[in-house]
């Protein structure tokens, strides 16, 4: 089954639909989305400054300071700034002054007033029917910060990624130069490396005119034996870095050397919750090779929210197998096998964009998200590996040259205080020269982008071809998603009081729950002349997407999804995400 343009259309609008509050179904009425957030030349604070006013709000003498949920009840008054600390401050009566909630809710209820600013971290502001507020400032990243005995806030260090939860650190300072020895974990778990461990110094020094110099120096041991001896037990990453530009580091170039384990695709999944889906289920989303080799790079940013980068490298990128690491709950099975690559020396050069306006960085309610680069890349001695002759006919050794393009665009929105859409275009693959090698090639299906199909269906193999390590094989990709959230505002306490709990979720992350309703549709394919192509300045036609939707619930941390594929005989499928879906 192939639905028709119009079909599409109408998926992407029915996910819409349902997460839309029922007045809006209702009437026939134009929804206006109303984005809040500022001009690309005053883009907020970063998070780490949004926490810092919120504290020196809360530790302001004038303040009326609480600690846990309030209720300002109908026909009370209250005149003077209030600032209260991990709860929800439900305001039903009328406050004359500011109000300041740090890892909590402020919720004017119907009747309530609040004549000054609301400024909430860690939290949302809900406005009742009925209710009035003044200006409104929110950003729903947890604050992390803690109570000192004298009763006032200040900073704690904030939630440490998966690869730094076991890490032993020191730092010694001598005048301008800062040395920081460190022993972590790698940042991910994968069938090759099982959890890579990283060791070695770090050193900043800071010169006039504030400008920072930097060098990483970092050995990395893989636990995970290969008894093939194509792959290393030990590696390194060594970059040098020089940071200027006053506060906001508008300038920075440096070089790196590495022999380290590289994925093939930025994408399904982030590294972290492929890391998970690994050591947990044995299932490793990601496919890998090893680089070595050296890069040299400068990025400006002219202006806060734009980053412009370029990069060149040379490295030697050679096939690696899968190991045996162990996992939790499916360890007597096999792993899936690691593709082969086309082994040889790659010189590649790079340009790319970074556009960032989100209001919030953790939780974005408003604002774009935009990622691009374009690359060319040379090899004069690549070993191509057979791969079908429908994929790509058989190539001779030696010279290789050829350009990729990929971008990632997001634009977030709000159509009201609960009601939150999202929507991004995401594609990539060939542009010009010669065939793809295996590591550069592309696939859709699985848990990020089509969830409602499964692991790499869109992989562009021929019919019969069997493969075992289930590579992808496409020349280029496109996708689109759109996603509308609610608040479920079902009064849940998220603001936990036990320490031990406040850190369970400032690991996890997770918060206030939204119900989720999405839509996606994408497609891979395989470019130039010839059957099941397309030709090279075309993209598929709409009727040929495959179309998925799905509803779930997401705790800023947890998601819980239930995805049905539109297209072909598709089952329905569970996904859990360990972060928004994007």
């Amino acid at each position: 089954m192939r639905l028709r343009p119009a079909s599409i259309a109408a998926c992407l609008g029915l996910a819409a639909g349902l997460a839309l509050p029922g007045q809006a179904r209702a009437q026939d009425s134009v929804v206006v989305i109303r984005p809040t957030v500022p001009a690309a030349d005053t883009i907020p604070e970063t998070a780490i400054e949004l926490v810092r006013r919120a504290i020196a709000l809360y530790n302001d003498s004038s303040a009326a300071r609480m600690v846990g949920s309030f209720h300002l009840p109908a026909g009370s008054d209250h005149r003077g700034p209030i600032a209260l600390f991990r709860g929800n401050l439900r305001v039903s009566g009328r406050i004359d002054g500011n109000v300041t909630v740090i890892n909590g809710d402020l919720i004017v209820g119907p009747g309530g007033e609040v004549t000054g600013n609301a400024f909430v971290v860690g939290g949302r502001i809900v406005v009742r029917d009925g209710a009035i507020l003044g200006n409104e400032e929110a950003s729903e990243g947890y604050a992390s910060v803690r109570r000192t005995g004298s009763g006032l806030l200040e900073l704690r260090p904030g939630r440490r990624p998966l690869g730094e939860i076991a890490a032993a650190r020191t730092r010694l300072t001598t005048g301008r130069l800062t040395t920081t020895i460190g022993l972590e974990t790698g940042r991910t778990y994968n069938r090759v490396e099982g959890l890579p461990i990283l060791f070695g110094p770090t050193l900043m020094a800071v010169g006039p005119s504030g400008v920072e110099s930097q060098l990483d120096i970092r050995g990395i041991f893989r636990p995970a034996t290969d008894r093939t001896t194509q792959r290393d037990d030990l590696g390194f990453i060594a970059t040098g870095e020089v940071r200027g530009g006053g506060t906001r580091k508008w300038l920075r170039f440096g070089g790196s050397g590495y022999r380290k384990i590289k994925a093939f695709e930025d994408q399904p999944l982030t590294i972290g919750e492929s890391g998970w889906s690994s050591f947990l289920l044995q299932r490793d989303y990601r496919d890998h090779y090893e680089a070595r080799g050296v890069e040299a790079y400068v990025s400006i940013s002219p202006f806060a929210g734009l980053t412009v980068r370029a990069s060149y490298r040379e490295d030697l990128e050679r096939s690696v197998p899968a190991s045996d690491p162990i996992s939790i709950l499916r360890n007597s099975e096999s792993w899936r096998a690691n593709p082969l690559i086309d082994d040889g020396h790659y010189h590649t050069t790079t340009l790319g964009i970074d556009i960032d306006s989100r209001n919030d960085p953790v939780h974005p309610q408003a604002g774009w998200l935009v990622h691009a680069r374009i690359e060319h890349t040379t090899s004069d001695d690549a070993a191509p590996i057979a791969l079908p002759a429908d994929v790509r006919p058989p190539l001779p050794p030696g010279k290789y040259a050829f350009s990729t393009l990929y971008f990632d665009a997001r634009r977030y929105a709000r159509f009201d205080r609960s009601t939150e859409a999202s929507l991004r275009v995401v594609g990539g693959g060939w542009i010009d020269g010669d065939p793809l090698p295996i590591q550069r090639r592309l696939s859709l299906g699985g848990p990020d982008l089509l969830p409602g199909f499964g692991f790499r269906d869109m992989n562009c193999g021929p019919a019969g071809f069997v493969d075992p390590a289930q590579a992808s094989l496409c020349d280029r990709m496109l996708a689109v998603q759109l996603e509308v959230r609610r608040d479920l505002d079902i009064g849940v306490p998220f603001r936990f009081r036990s320490p031990e709990l406040l850190a369970l979720q400032q690991i996890l992350g997770i918060g206030p729950p939204d119900l989720v309703a999405f839509a996606d549709a994408g497609k891979a394919w395989l470019t130039g002349d010839g059957p099941s192509r397309v030709p090279n300045d075309r993209i598929p036609n709409f009727s040929e997407w495959d179309v998925d939707v799905g509803r779930g619930i997401d705790a800023r941390g947890l998601g819980l999804y239930l995805a049905k594929g539109l297209t072909g005989h598709q089952p329905f499928r569970f996904v859990v995400r360990l972060q928004r879906r994007f």
